[in-house]
């Protein structure tokens, strides 16, 4: 090999390398926002807000799209991967009467109520000792109350039902 090619080489990797580093628009991973495109309803979603060696907490958000009336009531379940996951807590949001337990070895029933309705959000966070990465294919979710604040109508049937919750790795934006 000719001493201009060993030059060429590391020289032409080295440039390459530094032009990708200094780019502040380098292409980079994005995550999938699970807003997007969704259809009218009330969509329960499972947020993976945090997550540091084996802790991780989740929160569980009732996304209205289409539906301009406050949610006064709610009442459901959260069933959880008890293999992966084991429950360290739960909170409802803060301003919401209700009550939260383990019904069951993976599954947490909670009911709340907030006289003035709420609007797009966290009803309930939870703790959790992980065992490796959490992901949504750990919860399902199961919500058999909605009620609006403004005429108490039933709001069930605008609730969107999956196998699977929608699940967002990061926070809602």
């Amino acid at each position: 090999m000719s001493r201009k090619k060993r030059f060429a080489a590391p020289l032409a990797l080295a440039l390459a390398l530094g032009l990708l580093g200094g780019c502040e628009n380098a292409v980079q991973p994005q995550e999938p926002n699970v807003l997007e495109g969704l259809a009218p309803g009330i969509h329960p979603i499972v947020v993976l807000t945090s997550q540091a060696g084996s802790a991780a907490t989740v929160e569980l958000h009732l996304k209205r799209v289409g539906v301009d009336a406050k949610i006064a009531s709610f009442q459901g379940e959260l069933g959880f991967d008890r293999e992966r996951l084991t429950l360290a807590g739960a909170e409802l949001k803060p301003g919401v009467m209700g009550a939260w337990n383990e019904s069951a070895p993976g599954t947490v029933r909670f009911a709340g109520a907030v006289a003035e309705g709420m609007a797009d959000g966290a009803v309930l966070t939870l703790r959790f000792t992980a065992k490796g990465a959490v992901d949504g294919q750990a919860f399902r979710v199961k919500l058999e109350e909605l009620v609006s604040s403004a005429d108490f109508q039933d709001l069930s049937t605008r609730l969107v039902v999956r196998e699977q919750p929608l699940f967002s790795p990061s926070p809602l934006k």
